[in-house]
């Protein structure tokens, strides 16, 4: 009985979906940009793919859209610019109403937030954040005061792969774990006028702050479901009490370096 109740409803169920499916076919999509159909949840996220940039091109020409293409992730329309001149269009002429990113449950909760520069909604702090940025960390004169600095963490950056790569006939560099030490030990010298020293070093503090820095380009670089699919929030639990920790580990690095350089 169950089953035949269940076949009954098929016929409505796939209705109900060509309608979703359809429902943007009016009168007004003759104004908007070519869009690639799509099931009615997912949109076009599975069109998208391990490589976007290549993927976009090539929806962009079978639907012969040379400027602009209109997608649906999940829930969230967007608009894609496949050629420069669309891009300048949107960037220059029409900046404000691009400014603000869509909201993503992962900057909001990596940037506290969204307190930050890069992932802030634009609007008064926004600006003033900018500003700050522009006076106080990108000036020449703050960029020349640490000239000096970075001149000997480069001698020393360069000495250590020198040293480690005469050590043996045979020896094996690791260079990105080399330049990992260099981003590290520059920031502490920019915010606690310190570096970690070599027990911290030993200790794992610096792979921490790798594994760490790994951790977050992957999650603020990827998907995050909940953003796209509000209802299939569920999945993004256990991402969200992994970043969280994460803070907590990153916290404590520079709470750490802070407290060394006192």
């Amino acid at each position: 009985m169950e089953l035949a109740a269940l076949l009954l409803l098929l016929p409505f169920l796939l209705a109900g979906l060509l309608y979703l499916g359809k429902k943007d076919g009016g009168v007004d999509a003759r104004r908007l940009p070519p869009a690639p159909r799509g099931p009615p949840v997912i949109g076009n996220l599975h069109q998208v793919g391990a490589l976007p940039h290549r993927a976009l091109r090539a929806l962009a020409a079978a639907r012969g859209a040379p400027h602009l293409m209109r997608l649906r992730l999940g829930q969230v329309p967007a608009l894609v610019a496949s050629s420069p001149a669309a891009a300048a269009e949107l960037m220059r002429a029409h900046d404000h109403a691009f400014a603000t990113r869509p909201y993503f449950r992962t900057a909001e909760i990596l940037t506290y937030g969204f307190r930050d520069l890069v992932f802030a909604p634009h609007g008064e702090h926004w600006c003033h954040v900018r500003r700050l940025c522009s006076q106080h960390v990108r000036s020449a004169a703050r960029s020349h005061r640490h000239s000096a600095m970075r001149e000997r963490e480069v001698a020393a950056l360069v000495q250590a792969v020198a040293d480690h790569a005469s050590s043996s006939a045979a020896a094996v560099v690791d260079v990105s774990g080399a330049l990992y030490r260099f981003a590290n030990d520059v920031i502490c010298r920019v915010v606690s006028g310190t570096r970690l020293s070599r027990e911290e070093e030993g200790g794992g503090r610096s792979e921490l702050f790798r594994e760490l820095i790994e951790e977050n380009t992957a999650l603020l670089g990827g998907f995050c479901v909940g953003g796209l699919l509000p209802g299939a929030g569920v999945g993004g639990r256990a991402a969200v009490r992994r970043q969280r920790s994460g803070l907590e580990e990153l916290q404590a690095v520079g709470r750490a370096a802070g407290e060394g350089g006192r």
